[in-house]
């Protein structure tokens, strides 16, 4: 059996009660998701612009990109979740900043600058009378890099913190004048360096290969673009993906985990490879937030003492239990995770 080879119900309840105990550290890029719905049925052709507009009824926010992280760090137990990050001044920050501390974690470290904006991802949801689409996406982003002095007084903060921490999570989602810059990525680099003990996890869209000492965690695409950039993704074999895997791995004697989807996870770790399938799910399905449950599962299980197949079976079921929550960026308690393990073996012993 698949699952139980890896991982028991036993020791998956150990291993989430451990989670209690944990400090965690999330810096990087946080985020605003916003959904907006329209009641199309409402909307009158305007008098001014020839365009239906969108009567807004109803709206939901939670905490997307790292903050997201952070909030399902907190679902899943864990006991004190430390966000490290920059947003500006504006609306987007105070529900943000409301969201998180809400959820129990703290911003005690957040820095708030007129200088930047708050990212946010706004989703408009146009209703019908039988029907529902999502319209295209409204995104407020920066237009010009993090200062020096904001990247000193990040680094500072996050300095001060380490000793303190179990392990730190770095979110690095954003392509263009996000929080994780050069000089803040040369900084975690030095602290994972000096600071051997703590797992330093890191999820990045197009650096992970710039990181060093650290547990990496990057989809297929990614880890392609840091070791192999000529080969073409969609035609690697598993096989191939697993050396390379292997080798992100060995460069820093760290695990590696390269995700695939609704296929499962790739772990790279103490010198082999091993595929782990996905917990199974059923349709509808909504991938929106499934890898930040992955990674904030994979960081908290590392940090309670996990081996790394046993990290990736628990990441694995944490992201299964977000997918099927529509409309939301969801979150995976520990019942909602053992209840997933339960189906997972269940359909196992089946095969």
């Amino acid at each position: 059996m698949i699952w139980l080879d890896v991982l028991s119900r036993q020791r998956l309840q150990e291993i989430l009660a451990r989670y209690a105990d944990q400090r965690i550290g999330v810096i990087g890029d946080l985020a605003l998701d916003a959904y907006w719905y329209a009641d199309m049925t409402r909307s009158l052709l305007s008098r001014e612009t020839p365009h239906f507009p969108r009567p807004i009824v109803r709206e939901a926010f939670s905490a997307g990109a790292g903050a997201n992280v952070a909030t399902n760090l907190k679902a899943a137990g864990a006991g004190q979740v430390t966000v490290f990050s920059v947003l500006g001044e504006d609306w987007r920050a105070s529900i943000l900043a409301g969201l998180l501390a809400s959820s129990g974690v703290s911003v005690d470290h957040l820095i708030a600058t007129p200088q930047r904006s708050t990212s946010a991802y706004i989703k408009p949801i146009l209703q019908g009378f039988d029907s529902q689409q999502e319209d295209s996406r409204l995104d407020f982003e920066n237009s010009a890099p993090l200062s020096p002095a904001l990247e000193d007084e990040l680094i500072s903060a996050v300095e001060q913190q380490l000793p303190d921490l179990d392990s730190l999570l770095i979110a690095d989602q954003m392509p263009m004048h996000g929080i994780v810059t050069s000089r803040v990525r040369d900084a975690l680099n030095r602290f994972a360096a000096r600071y051997r003990a703590i797992p330093f996890v890191v999820d990045s869209r197009h650096s992970i290969g710039l990181f060093q000492n650290m547990i990496l965690k990057p989809n297929r695409m990614e880890a392609l673009r840091a070791a192999r950039p000529d080969r073409d993704p969609h035609a690697v074999p598993r096989e191939d993906l697993a050396a390379i895997g292997m080798s992100l791995s060995a460069q820093w004697d760290r695990p590696a985990y390269i995700t695939l989807g609704e296929e499962g996870v790739l772990v790279c770790a103490e010198g082999q490879p091993r595929y782990l399938p996905a917990a199974p799910v059923h349709p509808p399905l909504d991938v929106v937030g499934a890898g930040d449950a992955f990674i904030a599962a994979l960081a908290a299980s590392l940090a309670a003492g996990a081996t790394p197949w046993e990290t990736g079976a628990i990441a694995n079921l944490a992201a299964a239990v977000v997918v099927e929550k529509l409309n939301q960026t969801g979150t995976a308690s520990p019942d909602e995770i053992l209840a997933r393990f339960d189906r997972a073996t269940a359909s196992d012993s089946r095969l």
